[in-house]
């Protein structure tokens, strides 16, 4: 994802082509894994796509954008060449991992029926322990990226002050926390089953929860001060 400097292009367009090749590369990987698993592999009927899998695909596509957002300019190098660019694919990156995961809760909540998921659901029709710690880690991990996406809006870095902006960029590490837990509540039963796995490939669950837990490796085990924009 190597580009030529853009400094053309407007500070605060996050929509340029560094971003598009972004969003082509993740989303398109999220989708096109979902679909190979769920329909070639699993069998799933076709007329579950619009709902079932792309709800698969913007969920793992979240999540990574929000890990990235994390990861550029610490172990992805692509734009040190580029601070500008940099800095704009930093912001596209959570901004983008942001409105996919709302997007992602919103099909969820249309999902969330025993026909779908019917090992979270108990006999009465209610949710289960694990069906109702995945979902409360799910709606914690939103709440604690919505924090650092509105501090992204031009009036908050003065509103709040460097530190308090700095201090509310980092509630994404509580976010991926968050989601790591929301994915071993709702997958871990399915990880470790590999015999079961349709074509040997791993859950879109576990895939989420390894892209999750890597900015949060980094965090401890490489710990450096960077300039963030979202």
């Amino acid at each position: 994802m190597n580009d030529e400097p853009q400094h053309d292009l407007p500070a605060h367009r996050l929509w340029q082509p560094a971003t598009m090749r972004w969003f082509a590369v993740v989303f398109g990987l999220s989708l096109g894994y979902a679909v190979v698993r769920y329909h070639f592999a699993s069998g799933v009927p076709w007329e579950h796509f619009p709902l079932f899998t792309l709800n698969k695909a913007t969920s793992l596509a979240a999540v990574i954008f929000v890990a990235c957002s994390y990861l550029v300019g610490r172990i992805i190098r692509w734009h040190d060449h580029d601070p500008a660019v940099k800095l704009v694919v930093i912001k596209f990156c959570g901004l983008m991992g942001f409105s996919l995961a709302a997007i992602h809760a919103f099909f969820s909540v249309c999902l969330l029926t025993p026909a779908y998921f019917g090992k979270f659901f108990d006999t009465d029709g209610r949710l289960n322990l694990a069906g109702e710690l995945g979902l409360a880690a799910g709606v914690v991990g939103l709440w604690a990226l919505a924090l650092p996406a509105i501090a992204t809006l031009p009036m908050m870095p003065k509103a709040l002050g460097g530190t308090r902006w700095k201090r509310t960029q980092r509630m994404g590490y509580l976010c991926l926390t968050m989601v790591a837990a929301h994915m071993v509540a709702f997958g871990l039963h399915g990880w470790l089953t590999p015999h079961e796995w349709a074509w040997g490939m791993p859950p879109i669950s576990l895939w989420a929860a390894i892209a999750a837990a890597v900015p949060l490796a980094v965090k401890v085990w490489l710990p450096a001060s960077r300039p963030r924009a979202g």
